[in-house]
């Protein structure tokens, strides 16, 4: 976007020009708004153009043909002159960034925003096609991100007359006598498509005259294309026509039933960090007027006021008490148990054997755990249920309560339509104030829509990946998101290993999750130190033998692995058999069962950087493994401190506000704990005005797998810590 040159118009029509948004060869399109403030993207027809009657009637067809084609993705007309001495169209202004910007800035996307991007661009296809139309100009720099999906631009505009270069379809580029039709707009896209996943053109870069050759004679390269959109990709760049899919038959391929009643309006189908780009651009609408254009520009109506929740201000929030979390990164051992007496060993052993208090006459509160206890992170849902039912055993017990509190616990399997279920289930027990959860990624961001929708404070211990916060969000990060945890990764590297050249692995199986990882390293690594080889394996992918042997071949000092623990199997497998010796490095959603199953012994060696400590080794939370161990047997599970300490920051903010004569209410709790801080015997809790997590904890721990098991080596400060 450009200020207007002094040759520029200052009014077209009914519109005046704020600044230039973009130039091409039939135009020059500038930001504009109405005289009654609507804003809009509005493009002036170079004048020898507009003196050539073949083009002039073109675009007089194509403007009048986009004013009767309506879809929900598409940007249509919404004035135009086709007949005076200055040819021009307006269109909706629309404040996203182009998809070339978003992959420039974040790199390629996930499979799963590119499937939905290609089932709603077809949509909007579908509508042209059937009203006996083309696109004729579908390319990149046309597609535009919004909070709820995207939008096709550059239509009925005769813009690239016969498409971009590098964009045009075989028969187009033969030159034949076909010319633009549905099949051209659906090769097009196919392209886009590719641009989308993997960030470059399916045929490569070069001159118009180089692309336009590779694409009549070569085939694409689609190499690194997630097997999930590979055969409707290859479909849509088909070499003849005839072969290629109807923009309607890939719309029923990509999309998904609760997908036709809109994204909403958060942009959480996208990763966090795109979405809060496209949420910044979104709402910013429209540059600040000059001094030249104040006179005339009415100011952008304010949001609508909501009324005020008739609930107390939140307290000031109390002194943070001293924590010793600031340490180095070092190893703490695995020896040496610290068994702890004291008050808190005997209030919690004596809150499992006394008797319970009377209740008779007393409210009663419930805490709701939407947990993950028979699925892939049932380690962690069980972790969390045993730690808040100590509190709560504890709290009743001990806690000096005008009120009795329980937990109300439900297992979604980490399934999202039993999430479902789980998160409708909590909202409707009237007692439930607050929920503790969800486990797992797989169902995060729904189940976070659903308890803001009903008001419902929901305290996220294991789940980091839940994309941008809506207005009406009640969520409470109670760990680093995945990005900012997945940072903690190059202190390792660095303060650990004393590695300096480094392979990054991307493993599109793990679709965002792995992004979220990757993308994070790559911006957090000092470039400077560090020489980073990155890899993205496409969705799908088993045999990691290439890749180890790649790593193994260049002599680098460590490996840094996005996916899973299945992936992370075969990576160990695969590098062990290409005799690489380097250290590797993953996240906790790698250390699984899988991984050890499928390793073997060459699980040995491998770094793990967590969100959840080791009681039994961490003296910050020491003792806490002995009570637990008494109260229920065996090992202690992730995040089991880490939900104790949270069950403790909810009672302890519902005695607050009962104290104050109030009766808590969902609403009042949230307020509450948005402003608390809480040092317990994990990780410190307090929470920035998003609900992220604000606490001095560290970034993440870190553990090292052996021969006999998994070690805890201690935490990883932020730097400067």
């Amino acid at each position: 976007m450009r200020d207007l040159e002094l040759s520029d118009p200052r009014r077209i029509g009914g519109y005046r020009l704020l600044r230039r948004l973009a130039e091409g060869r039939t135009g020059v399109v500038y930001l504009a708004r109405s005289l009654g403030g609507a804003p809009g993207a509005l493009k002036v027809i170079r004048r020898e153009h507009a003196r050539d009657p073949e083009f002039r009637a073109r675009f007089e067809r194509d403007v009048a043909a986009a004013r009767h084609v309506s879809a929900r993705c598409l940007v249509g007309v919404l004035a135009a002159d086709t007949a005076g001495g200055t040819m021009w169209a307006a269109y909706p202004y629309v404040p996203g960034p182009t998809l070339p910007e978003v992959v420039a800035a974040h790199g390629p996307l996930p499979r799963e925003p590119v499937r939905i991007i290609g089932a709603l661009l077809a949509e909007a296809l579908d509508a042209v096609h059937q009203a006996g139309l083309a696109h004729q100009d579908v390319r990149p720099g046309h597609v535009h991100l919004l909070p709820d999906g995207p939008r096709l631009t550059g239509f009925g505009g005769t813009g690239t007359v016969g498409g971009a270069p590098g964009y045009q379809s075989p028969e187009q580029a033969r030159g034949g006598p076909e010319g633009p039709g549905p099949a051209t707009d659906v090769f097009s896209l196919g392209c886009v498509l590719v641009h989308a996943v993997t960030g470059r053109h399916p045929f490569g870069t070069g001159t118009g005259r180089e692309l336009l050759h590779r694409v009549v004679h070569e085939p694409a390269d689609l190499a690194d294309v997630p097997r999930s959109l590979l055969e409707v990709i290859e479909a849509c760049l088909a070499k003849d026509p005839v072969l290629r899919p109807t923009a309607a038959d890939l719309y029923a391929e990509l999309a998904r039933p609760g997908e036709t009643g809109g994204l909403g309006r958060t942009g959480a189908w996208l990763p966090a960090p795109v979405a809060a780009e496209v949420n910044h651009r979104f709402h910013a609408r429209l540059p600040s007027p000059g001094p030249e254009q104040a006179e005339w520009l009415d100011p952008e109506p304010p949001p609508p006021v909501r009324p005020p929740r008739a609930t107390p201000p939140p307290p000031p929030p109390p002194a943070p008490g001293p924590s010793s979390r600031r340490r180095l990164l070092t190893a703490v051992g695995s020896g040496g148990l610290l068994l702890f007496g004291g008050a808190l060993a005997a209030r919690l052993l004596v809150s499992r054997s006394g008797g319970a208090a009377s209740a008779e006459g007393r409210r009663h509160h419930a805490i709701g755990l939407h947990a993950d206890l028979s699925g892939p992170h049932a380690k962690y849902g069980k972790g969390q249920r045993r730690g808040v039912t100590m509190a709560v055993e504890e709290l009743n017990q001990l806690g000096d309560l005008d009120f009795t509190v329980s937990l109300r616990a439900l297992d979604d399997g980490g399934d999202p339509e039993r999430a479902a279920e789980v998160a409708r289930a909590l909202i409707d027990d009237p007692a439930v104030l607050a929920v503790v959860g969800p486990t797992g990624d797989a169902v995060a961001r729904a189940a976070a829509e659903a308890y803001g929708a009903a008001g419902v404070p929901l305290l996220a211990l294991s789940a980091g990946s839940f994309g941008s916060r809506a207005e009406d969000d009640t969520l409470l990060l109670g760990r680093p998101d995945t990005a900012t945890a997945a940072r903690a990764v190059p202190l390792v590297l660095d303060a650990e290993l004393g590695a300096r050249r480094v392979g990054l692995i991307d493993d599109r199986t793990a679709d965002e999750y792995s992004w979220l990882v990757t993308r994070a390293v790559g911006d957090a690594v000092d470039r400077r130190a560090v020489e980073l080889t990155p890899r993205v394996l496409p969705a799908g992918t088993h045999d990691f033998s290439e890749v180890a042997e790649g790593f193994t071949a260049a002599g680098l000092d460590a490996v840094v692995y996005g996916g899973f623990a299945d992936g992370a199997g075969r990576l160990a497998r695969a590098l062990a058999e290409a005799g690489y010796e380097g250290a590797v490095v993953a996240t906790q959603e790698a250390l699984g069962p899988a991984f050890f199953e499928i390793a073997g012994e060459d699980a040995a060696g491998w770094y793990f950087v967590t969100t959840y400590t080791d009681p039994t080794v961490d003296p910050e939370a020491s003792g806490f493994a002995t009570v637990h161990r008494e109260r229920f047997g065996g090992t202690v599970e992730p995040y089991a401190v880490e939900g104790y300490d949270a069950a403790r920051m909810v009672v302890d903010a519902m005695r607050a506000l009962s104290h104050d004569a109030a009766e808590p209410t969902r609403a009042s709790l949230l307020a509450r704990l948005r402003g608390a801080e809480y040092h317990g015997l994990g990780r410190p809790l307090a929470f920035d005005a998003a609900g992220g997590y604000a606490g001095d904890g560290p970034l993440g721990y870190l553990y090292r797998a052996t021969g006999d098991g998994v070690r805890f080596r201690g935490p990883v400060e932020p730097p400067g810590e």
